[in-house]
C-alpha cells in the first residue's frame, strides 16, 4: 500500500449531515461536511481516550464531535472545544490529529493519503466524460474484492485473460489474434490500445447483437493512473458506439480492494437502460474476482522476473515498473511487518500535510513506517510511549 496518493473514500451522496466512517490504507478515517458544504477528512480517533469520531455528530463550530467525552476537532485537526474545562478554555497545541486534504469529482470523495504539499501530489486521474452529459450517460456501481490493489489493478489492463475469463468479451481460440498495436508510459500513468475478436454483444432487450458482428474488429484502450489506482477500459464498439469504464481502486487494507466504478455510455443513453448496464458491468467484476481472489502469492510480485512471462504482458511490466520505481526510490510503501508486533496496542496514522507543517509538535500517534528506499537503513518502529499531555 503506497501513500502520497490520492484515494477515493467513499461517494458523494453517501456523505451528508452525519460523519462517515472510512477505510484506506488500513486507517479509520471520518468523513464530515461543513456548513458550507465542503468535506473533511481526518483520522477517526480522538487522542483524549481514543473514541471514534465517526461515530460522533458534527457541532456549530464546523467540528465533528467525540462520542465519548465531547471533544471538538475542526477541518484542520485540532482541537477547538474540551467540554469538560468549559468554554474559552486553552486547548494543548499537541491536541490535534492528522487532516487530509479532500476532492470531490466524478461523484466521488478523493482523500489524499500523505504529507506532500500540493505542488507536489500526481494529479488526480482524468474524465471529461463524466461531466458532458449531453454525450455520455453514467452508471455507477461498487465492487469488493478479497485481494491486494496493485493485483486488482493489473487484471483491469490485461486484455490477454478476456479470452479466457470472460465468455461475453472474448474466445478462447482468438487469444494468438488478439494484439496491442501500441503503449505509452510515464513517472504515474500507462496506456495502450490493442485490437480484440470479440463474439456479438449481448444485452438491451437483445439490441446489442445488432453492434457488433462476430468476431468483428474492436479497438480497447487500457490505461492505468497510479493516483486512486485506476483503471480506464475505453471500448470503442463500432464506428459510432462506445464506453468507457472507471474504476478507482481503493486498497481498503492490504486484503482488501473497493472498486469505486463509473461507465459511461454514448449509446442508449436512456434510463430504462441503465440496470442492464450496471448489471453486466458487475457480471464481469465477479468474473475477474473468482480468479485474482485464488491467485499466488497474494501480493503482486514488483517485477516480471519471478514469473515467466511474453510479449503480451509488456502493459503489465510497465504497472509493475511504476509501482517499483515508487517503492524503491521515493520510498512511498507502508511498512506493515513493522507495525504488527503493536497490533491493538499502538494506533498509526498516516502522515499529514499538517504533520510536515508543523514537526516541531509533539503528536499523540506515530505516523506509519515507511519501507526506506533502497540503500537506506531499515525503519525501526518506537517503543510504545507514555505521551501525555
Amino acid at each position: 500500500m503506497l501513500t502520497n496518493l490520492w484515494y477515493v473514500a467513499e461517494w458523494s451522496a453517501t456523505v451528508k449531515d452525519k460523519p462517515v466512517k472510512a477505510r484506506l490504507l488500513g486507517q479509520n478515517l471520518v468523513l464530515f461536511r461543513d456548513k458550507s458544504g465542503q468535506v473533511n477528512c481526518l483520522s477517526d480517533i480522538c487522542i483524549h481516550r481514543g473514541g471514534s469520531l465517526s461515530n460522533g455528530w458534527t457541532t456549530e463550530r464546523d467540528c465533528v464531535a467525540c462520542p465519548y467525552h465531547g471533544w471538538e476537532f475542526d477541518a484542520e485537526g485540532k482541537v477547538q472545544f474540551i467540554p469538560s474545562r468549559g468554554e474559552g478554555s486553552d486547548v494543548p497545541d499537541r491536541a490535534r490529529i492528522d487532516a487530509y486534504p479532500v476532492e470531490e469529482r466524478y461523484g466521488m470523495i478523493w482523500v489524499f493519503m500523505g504529507d506532500l504539499p500540493a505542488e507536489e501530489r500526481y494529479p488526480i486521474p482524468p474524465f471529461p466524460e463524466f461531466d458532458d452529459r449531453e454525450n455520455w450517460r453514467p452508471v455507477e456501481a461498487e465492487f469488493t474484492w478479497n485481494a491486494d490493489v496493485s493485483r486488482v489493478v493489473e487484471n483491469g489492463i490485461d486484455i490477454a485473460h478476456t479470452s479466457f475469463v470472460h465468455p461475453g468479451f472474448g474466445y478462447r481460440e482468438m487469444a494468438d489474434k488478439n494484439h496491442m498495436v501500441k503503449m505509452q508510459r510515464d513517472e504515474y500513468s500507462g496506456s495502450s490500445s490493442c485490437v480484440l475478436y470479440p463474439p456479438p454483444m449481448k444485452g438491451n432487450a437483445g439490441l446489442m447483437r445488432f453492434a457488433r458482428k462476430d468476431k468483428a474488429e474492436t479497438h480497447v484502450h487500457p490505461a492505468f493512473y497510479l493516483s486512486g489506482h485506476c483503471v480506464r477500459l475505453h471500448i470503442q464498439v463500432n464506428s459510432w458506439m462506445e464506453m468507457i469504464i472507471f474504476d478507482a481502486n481503493s486498497p481498503v487494507d492490504e486484503n482488501t480492494t473497493r472498486s469505486f466504478v463509473v461507465q459511461v455510455r454514448n449509446f442508449f443513453k436512456w434510463g430504462m437502460f441503465d440496470k442492464g448496464s450496471v448489471k453486466r458491468t458487475l457480471k464481469v467484476f465477479r468474473e475477474d474476482a473468482a480468479i485474482v481472489e485464488a491467485l499466488s502469492p497474494h501480493y503482486l510480485p514488483q517485477s516480471l522476473e519471478a514469473e515467466v512471462s511474453v510479449e503480451q504482458d509488456k502493459f503489465m511490466g510497465a504497472w509493475r515498473r511504476v509501482l517499483r520505481t515508487h517503492i524503491e526510490e521515493k520510498g512511498w510503501k507502508i511498512d506493515s511487518k513493522a507495525m504488527a508486533p503493536y497490533l491493538d496496542e499502538k494506533v498509526f496514522t498516516v502522515a499529514s500535510p499538517g504533520r510536515r507543517a508543523n514537526p516541531h509538535l509533539r503528536w499523540a500517534l506515530d505516523p506509519v513506517p515507511l519501507v526506506p528506499p533502497l540503500g537506506q537503513p531499515l525503519n525501526v518502529v518506537p517503543d510504545v510511549e507514555d505521551k501525555q499531555a
